[in-house]
């Protein structure tokens, strides 16, 4: 779209950006942007990462700059990069200009891309990043395209009224800071960054700091952070190391590599690193040796902090450690597990991911807002679904609906495994479909356009016929109706909701056809003689079946009863069109023979016919046969066969007892019985 806005270029004066032109420079910048590369080219040390959040006036940059000259932190100032490129006068900084006039936040795309060209260029690998992320959607893009989350988050919380006086003290000449636009940016700070701040609160990285005081006295309570975190320890090594060897011992530190510490996960490091330096041999035994410290604080009545405990059952949970967990949650007071969703979510994951489920749930009845987040019901979920326990599984993902809670992306896969270790097939199906319809909500809502194979899927997954009349509605308003998979999907679509004049209006109108067009209109016609019909047009056509096309005409033939038809048919696949038979060819035989009464021939295809041994639906048919024609030694054959090879199919069992049930055999009945009992199969 923007290459078009800029090939008017000539209407419109350089002098002064028009709108248009910041319109089109706004395109370019998206379409720049999104074709880079999302993930950057890995460096031999990963950075560790700051996000330093706060309202305008908060003094972030002020202790950022102390934090820069103690801990040897890079600062990245998200809006002096902005700021920047307003002044480099470059083709897209009068857009960022007027988006920060009217108080509004520049896309994120935008500063994402500055910021990482900031940390590339740089050869330190600690950043603060200054000012960002200030929302959701700025979070969710620096994650996508940086590749992976922060370290460590700092919060400086401060009074509305003392950022309004400090921005207009502080008289540094910005277009941003007059009483106007604080205003604005205050009222979209509370808007969209509690959001962010309570994300990492939730996982446990935001260090909240008192953003009240001196200079000085909110430093000393941002020192502790880093210090604990040995970054004071690699600055001092700098004065007797060379530069070699720093670099050397950086990578040591981010890399983990040292066996003798203790390896804290990236996402949340502790700090509690610094304060016990442990000799011990094995991380476990560190880890021991810092659980029995915090041991001896809680007992001379220090008082910990929320961070700390968080981090120490995430390295907990990382460790498999379930004993230190469980001595750990002896030392978090009741209170805080009550009102901290983040803490007690880390504790119960630890809880359900050891398989103690009893302990896990008293965690989650005691735990507050159970329904802000999927989190805590996720971990539930998943270690239900872990020790096979699938029925409290799915009982849990069913009450998780009832109170309103909205399933994430990491709620689904555990319910699908409960679905299939239960045999919920239905119910998976269920979740399936609703994944797809969601990410295709989402595609909307995020300005994507879905292509043809999203529309496509989608039409597949849908149950609602007001749904897909929908769909087809709009496909029609973006002109793309037409499209092959499109419409052959729609035929599909509408063939399923037993809508068969729209399948076949939209087939005798398609411009052009496959061999899945042909598929889908003779398998939505396999209880009706049009399916031959349809299939003696597509050879007179000139397309060329395939072993689907034979499926769907040898079932019609099976549904209508047309042995004569079904035999022909069967010799044209083999004999004009060489398609050797698979299984569904076999059981659509097996199945004519039968339901025609024509048992010993359709026992006949399974012992002499078939190239290879017989499955399930083939013997499935063969034993529906013997009991809508009242054979019982040929369907006790096919019993005892399904019995093998589906034992947990309770229909088998039925069709045989009803086989016996029907020539008055009623102490076989009981036997079948009695078998579908001892497999736990109800009866």
């Amino acid at each position: 779209m923007w290459r078009r806005v800029a090939s008017l270029s000539p209407l419109v004066s350089r002098s002064k950006p028009s709108k248009l032109s910041q319109e089109a420079c706004t395109f370019k910048i998206w379409e720049s942007f999104s074709s880079e590369s999302q993930v950057p080219t890995p460096s031999k040390v990963a950075p560790f990462i700051t996000f330093v959040l706060g309202g305008p006036g908060s003094g972030k940059g002020t202790q950022c700059a102390k934090i820069v000259e103690e801990f040897g932190f890079t600062h990245i100032s998200a809006g002096d990069l902005l700021r920047r490129e307003i002044a480099s006068n470059s083709a897209y900084g009068s857009v960022i200009l007027s988006t920060i006039r009217e108080g509004k936040i520049v896309p994120s795309q935008v500063t994402v891309q500055l910021i990482r060209k900031e940390m590339e260029s740089s050869d330190n690998d600690k950043f603060l990043i200054d000012g960002f992320p200030r929302s959701e959607e700025n979070r969710e893009a620096f994650e996508q395209i940086i590749g992976r989350e922060p370290n460590v988050v700092l919060f400086f919380d401060c009074p509305e009224r003392e950022m309004v006086k400090r921005v207009l003290n502080r008289n540094q000449g910005r277009v941003d800071d007059n009483i106007d636009t604080i205003k604005k940016r205050l009222e979209i700070f509370d808007e969209l960054n509690w959001p962010v701040i309570n994300h990492y609160s939730m996982t446990g990285k935001l260090h909240k700091i008192d953003a009240v005081g001196t200079v000085d006295d909110i430093f000393e309570k941002v020192r502790p952070i880093f210090a604990a975190l040995s970054f004071h320890t690699a600055k001092l090594s700098v004065c007797t190391s060379s530069k070699s060897k720093k670099n050397k011992k950086q990578k040591q530190l981010h890399q983990n590599q040292n066996t003798n510490s203790l390896s804290f996960p990236k996402s949340t490091p502790t700090p509690l690193i610094i304060y016990h330096k442990p000799s011990a041999q094995t991380k476990l035994q560190a880890l021991d040796a810092v659980v029995k410290d915090l041991e001896a604080s809680v007992d001379k009545g220090v008082n910990v902090d929320t961070q700390t405990f968080a981090s120490l059952l995430e390295i907990c949970y990382q460790l498999e450690a379930m004993e230190y967990g469980h001595r750990v949650h002896k030392l978090i007071p009741r209170s805080l597990l009550r009102r901290n969703v983040g803490l007690s979510s880390k504790l119960l994951r630890l809880y359900a991911a050891s398989g103690r489920m009893e302990e896990a749930h008293k965690v989650f009845d005691e735990m507050p807002k159970r329904d802000a987040s999927a989190f805590a019901w996720n971990a539930l979920i998943s270690g239900y679904a872990e020790l096979g326990l699938y029925e409290d599984a799915m009982a849990l993902y069913f009450q998780m609906e009832e109170e309103g809670v909205e399933p994430d992306r990491f709620t689904f896969p555990r319910v699908l495994k409960a679905c299939g270790g239960i045999g919920f097939i239905q119910i998976g199906e269920a979740v399936h479909r609703h994944v797809a319809l969601d990410i295709f909500r989402q595609m909307f809502d995020e300005g994507y356009q879905p292509d043809s194979v999203s529309i496509s899927t989608i039409l597949a997954a849908v149950q609602s016929l007001q749904l897909v009349v929908q769909i087809h509605g709009w496909v029609i308003r973006m002109g793309v109706e037409w499209n092959l998979s499109i419409a052959n999907a729609l035929i599909a679509a509408y063939s399923k909701h037993h809508e068969l004049n729209r399948a076949r209006w939209l087939f005798s109108h398609m411009p052009e056809r496959d061999v899945v067009t042909w598929n889908t209109i003779i398998s939505a016609h396999s209880k009706s003689r049009e399916a031959l019909l349809y299939f003696d047009q597509m050879e007179k056509d000139g397309a060329l079946p395939d072993s689907i096309t034979f499926v769907s005409i040898l079932s019609a033939c099976a549904n209508l009863g047309l042995v004569k038809d079904g035999q022909r048919l069967y010799s044209v696949m083999k004999n004009r069109y060489r398609i050797s038979p698979i299984m569904e060819h076999y059981a659509c035989m097996v199945n004519l023979y039968g339901r025609s009464g024509r048992i010993k021939e359709a026992y006949g295809i399974v012992t002499d016919g078939m190239e290879f041994e017989a499955g399930p639906t083939v013997w499935g048919a063969l034993l529906y046969a013997c009991y809508l024609h009242g054979n019982v030694d040929i369907g006790v054959v096919a019993a005892e066969k399904l019995f093998d090879l589906e034992p947990d199919n309770e229909y088998n069992f039925e069709l045989l007892m009803m086989i016996y049930g029907n020539v008055g055999r009623l102490e076989d009945v009981e036997r079948v019985r009695l078998m579908m009992m001892e497999r736990g199969l109800d009866s």
